[in-house]
């Protein structure tokens, strides 16, 4: 796992920003101007298809954009998830379209709940879209969702709607995490999002033989929410009404993504996001009851929100559940101390020092002790 979350606009230039961001986002007005729709084209999987000049120059700005998120440390380097969520795509992708798309998925660092696809067919999906999806199946309606708008080219479709009368200098903040959360807010047309919302559907159907799904995965940051979940539940209902409840990939799911779920908990609580941390924190120790680094995100959190008793209980909870837990011990060292503990404020201090001898609060810490030295020689 790497640091905290990090802007792509280090290493990710804003030329290549600009042109992938007209083919993953769309704006519904130009200066709140009608903009009449571009031409529709066959999908990726049509017989004889081939990639026009406009459009190679999307994936060539789509495949450097990729390469450079890699090096700047806007997304997340884990190989292993990366393998086991390309897997999925690539297993929901329709055979045609593999010889024609890289499929591949890279993970941003950042907790925004947030998924797009690039025209050549990299999906980026946030650490907080994966903390938040329970198995496989969730995660093949996103894909599968993702996945449509690159086999049924709606890049170029937009790209060329919009190009004369968007300036995106002006609309994008430069930063790949703050791209993503932007393409899965805005999203594409109204149009080409249900065509992606149907068929995206269609291929976790496909996926999985005789899948049933109880209710849709609910795209929490696009527009027109209840429109969108309303026409889902209508395919649901009407297409595929009768299928029997398959198997969901919940145990492999979990046990691939579990970590991004107490790392994302990492970064709400680091973001004062104290309701979705904990949800992550307990979430985790719902499959690790033993995790004193869950239980000190949780232990933090109350103590952000003011409630000392109930963070001091769970800081010593934790210590308890893992000695070793450097967060833990300096939670219950600033915890003890704030009770003019010091005894114990002392002790625990030293043994977060011991465990984590780079902390970049080193100084501070060293500070506090020398004061309770000084106050109880």
């Amino acid at each position: 796992m790497t640091g905290p979350v990090r802007r792509a606009s280090r290493g990710i230039g804003a030329r290549a920003l600009r042109v992938v961001a007209w083919a993953a986002i769309a704006l519904p007005a130009i200066g709140g101007c009608y903009v009449p729709r571009a031409e529709r084209v066959a999908p990726i999987t049509a017989p004889g298809f081939k990639l026009e000049k406009d459009e190679a120059f999307l994936w060539h700005e789509a495949a450097e954009l990729d390469a450079r998120a890699r090096k700047s440390g806007a997304v997340l380097d884990d190989p292993a998830l990366e393998r086991y969520l390309t897997g999925v795509a690539r297993r929901l992708a329709p055979r045609a379209a593999l010889a024609r798309l890289d499929v591949r998925v890279r993970i941003i660092e950042t907790p925004a709940l947030a998924a797009f696809t690039t025209p050549d067919g990299a999906i980026f999906v946030s650490m907080g879209m994966l903390a938040r999806l329970d198995n496989e199946a969730q995660l093949a309606m996103v894909f599968g969702h993702e996945l449509t708008h690159a086999v049924n080219r709606h890049a170029i479709v937009e790209y060329r709607t919009y190009k004369h009368g968007a300036d995106m200098n002006s609309a994008l903040p430069f930063g790949l995490g703050a791209l993503g959360t932007l393409a899965a807010v805005t999203g594409y047309s109204r149009d080409l999002e249900q065509e992606a919302d149907e068929q995206g559907v269609a291929l976790l159907a496909a996926w999985v033989k005789d899948e049933g799904i109880e209710e849709p995965f609910t795209f929490a940051s696009h527009p027109k929410l209840a429109d969108r979940i309303a026409s889902t539940r209508a395919l649901l209902e009407e297409r595929y009404r009768g299928r029997q409840q398959g198997a969901q990939g919940t145990n492999e799911y979990r046990q691939a993504v579990m970590g991004i779920v107490l790392a994302t908990a990492r970064l709400d609580l680091a973001g004062g996001r104290f309701g979705p941390a904990t949800r992550g924190a307990e979430k985790y120790i719902a499959a690790h009851p033993k995790s004193g680094a869950a239980t000190a995100v949780l232990a933090d959190a109350a103590r952000q929100q003011g409630d000392g008793a109930h963070a001091l209980e769970l800081f010593r909870r934790a210590v308890a559940l893992d000695p070793s837990c450097a967060e833990a011990q300096r939670g219950l060292g600033r915890a003890l101390a704030a009770r003019g503990e010091r005894g114990g404020a002392r002790a625990a201090l030293q043994a977060y020092l011991r465990l984590a001898p780079r902390a970049v609060d080193r100084a501070w810490i060293e500070g506090e002790l020398a004061e309770m030295d000084r106050r109880n020689p």
